[in-house]
C-alpha cells in the first residue's frame, strides 16, 4: 500500500464564507474571501512555505552571478509553476459543466482553466530545458516530496504572502487567489518582500534572464558547456485554446525566448498589455491570446461563465477519507497516478531522444505521448469520477454535504511494479466506482502506461 506523507496542521485558519446546501448535484456557490495574508502570518506558519526555499536558496539583492545561483533560482522556478498545476486543476474538476452549449460549447471557465494549465506545464517543461541546457538538469525531480506543492502553502516570491489551497472555482477564488498569483506588477506603497523573496515573480524572472545574460557573456562560466540537447523536451505539445510550444535552449537567445515566453503568457505579464501572441517565437498579426491574468479576470468579471459545481471541500486531505471505502480507495488511486505521471516526466527527462525518427520505435517517443495519456486519460477521469460522488458531512467538522475530491498529495510508489502498482489500486476502486472499467477506461489504459 501507498505511504502517504503526514498531514500537517493548516495554516493561519480562513473563515469560510456559507455555502449553500448541497447534495450530489452540482450548484453554484460563493467562496471565502481574500486569502492574501500578511508577513506576520506567513511567518507563523512557517511549515507552510515550500521546501525548494531553504534547500535551493536565492538572493534577490545580490542577483545571480554563478551557475549555482543560476540553477538555484530555476529550481525555484519550476516550483513555482509546479504550485499553479493542482490548484489550477481542482478548480477546473470542480466545474460540473464543460460548457454553456453541448454542440458548440463557448470559451467558458472551465476551457480557459484547462488552457491556462496547460500553458503552465509549458512554463515547467520550458524551465527543466533550461536547466539541462546549463547541465542541471539532473539536478531536479519533480516527483519529489521535497519539490511537490502540499496546501494549503505561501506562494513562492510573492509579498505580501499569498495563501494557495485547492478549492471549488468561484469568481471569489479567481479573483482573490489566481488573479493575484499572476498579477503583472506589485501595488504602489507595497513594502519590500521579506529576505530571500522576490516581490512578484515577474521581478524573479526578469533577475533570472539577468543571471543567464551576465553568465553567457562570461567565457569562464561555460554555461552551455555541458548542454544535452537530445534530453531536453521539444514536441508532443497541443493547447487548442492556448499557444507557444516546447523549443530547444542552447543559447542565450533561445534561454531568452523561453523565458519570454514565460513572462508574456501570464507571470509577470507588464501593466497594459491585454494580449500576447499565440506563437510567441514567431509572432504574427492577428494572432494573439489572452495573458493569464486577463483570463482569469473574464471569468471573474462573469464574462466567461463558471457554471454549476460540485460542491468539494476546500484544501482536502488523505486521511479525512479514512471512514469511507469508496472515497479512500479513489483517492488512493488519484495520488499514486498523480506520483505516477510526475515521476513519468522525470524518465522523459533522463531518457535521450536521439533515437526518435519517422518509422523507427523510440523510447523516448513512447513516453512523451504516454504522459499526455495519463494527464488526459486517467488523472482527469478519476477526478471527473470522484467530484460526481457523495462524500457525506465535512469531515473536518460541521454539516455541509461535500463531494469527493482529489488531494494532489505526495505518496510513495514501490521501487519497481508501479504500473502493477496502479493496476492493483484501480481494481480496488473499480468495487466501488465501475465506470472505471471497460473499454476506453481508466483500468484500459493503466494496463498500456510503460512500467518505469
Amino acid at each position: 500500500m501507498a505511504a502517504a506523507r503526514p498531514a500537517r496542521a493548516r495554516p493561519a485558519p480562513l473563515p469560510r464564507s456559507p455555502h449553500q446546501p448541497s447534495g450530489p448535484t452540482p450548484h453554484s456557490v460563493t467562496a471565502r474571501g481574500d486569502v492574501a495574508m500578511s508577513t506576520s502570518a506567513a511567518s507563523q506558519s512557517a511549515t507552510s512555505m515550500p521546501k525548494v526555499l531553504n534547500a535551493h536558496p536565492v538572493d534577490p539583492a545580490a542577483g545571480i552571478s554563478t551557475k549555482e545561483e543560476l540553477r538555484n533560482h530555476l529550481i525555484q522556478a519550476a516550483a513555482v509553476e509546479m504550485q499553479t498545476i493542482p490548484m489550477y486543476l481542482y478548480a477546473g474538476y470542480s466545474i460540473a459543466g464543460q460548457g454553456t452549449s453541448r454542440w458548440s460549447p463557448g470559451m467558458s471557465a472551465q476551457r480557459l482553466i484547462r488552457s491556462i494549465v496547460i500553458e503552465e506545464m509549458l512554463h515547467l517543461c520550458l524551465v527543466r530545458n533550461l536547466l539541462v541546457a546549463i547541465g542541471c538538469g539532473d539536478q531536479v525531480k519533480f516527483y519529489d516530496v521535497n519539490f511537490m506543492p502540499d496546501y494549503p502553502e505561501y506562494m513562492l516570491h510573492r509579498h505580501p504572502a499569498l495563501l494557495l489551497t485547492l478549492q471549488r472555482c468561484t469568481k471569489d477564488l479567481v479573483r482573490n487567489v489566481f488573479m493575484a498569483f499572476e498579477r503583472p506588477d506589485p501595488a504602489l506603497g507595497e513594502s519590500p518582500a521579506p529576505e530571500g523573496q522576490y516581490q512578484t515573480i515577474g521581478q524573479f524572472y526578469e533577475s533570472v534572464r539577468k543571471g543567464v545574460e551576465k553568465l553567457n557573456g562570461d567565457p569562464n562560466a561555460n554555461l552551455w558547456g555541458s548542454n544535452r540537447p537530445e534530453m531536453q523536451y521539444v514536441s508532443a505539445y497541443w493547447n487548442k485554446d492556448g499557444g507557444g510550444s516546447p523549443m530547444l535552449i542552447k543559447d542565450y537567445a533561445t534561454a531568452e525566448t523561453a523565458l519570454k515566453v514565460i513572462v508574456e503568457q501570464g507571470e509577470g505579464a507588464k501593466t497594459g498589455q491585454h494580449t500576447v501572441p499565440i506563437d510567441p517565437v514567431n509572432p504574427k498579426a492577428g494572432l494573439d491570446e489572452l495573458p493569464h491574468h486577463t483570463k482569469f479576470q473574464r471569468i471573474a468579471d462573469g464574462i466567461e461563465p463558471i457554471g454549476p459545481i460540485w460542491n468539494v471541500p476546500d484544501d482536502p486531505q488523505f486521511f479525512m477519507y479514512e471512514e469511507n471505502e469508496t472515497a479512500d480507495a479513489l483517492s488512493k488511486l488519484f495520488n499514486a497516478a498523480y506520483c505516477y505521471v510526475l515521476h513519468l516526466i522525470d524518465v522523459l527527462y533522463e531518457t535521450s531522444g536521439a533515437d526518435v525518427r519517422p518509422g523507427s520505435a523510440s523510447e523516448r517517443w513512447k513516453l512523451e505521448r504516454m504522459f499526455i495519456s495519463a494527464m488526459q486519460g486517467v488523472l482527469a477521469n478519476i477526478a471527473e469520477i470522484m467530484v460526481a460522488l457523495p462524500l457525506g458531512p465535512d469531515p473536518f467538522g460541521g454539516t455541509e454535504e461535500l463531494q469527493m475530491a482529489p488531494t494532489f498529495q505526495y505518496v510513495e510508489l514501490p521501487e519497481t511494479g508501479k504500473r502493477q502498482h496502479l493496476i492493483d489500486l484501480c481494481d480496488k476502486a473499480i468495487t466501488h466506482a465501475p465506470q472505471l472499467g471497460g473499454d476506453n477506461s481508466v483500468r484500459w489504459l493503466l494496463a498500456k502506461m510503460p512500467d518505469v
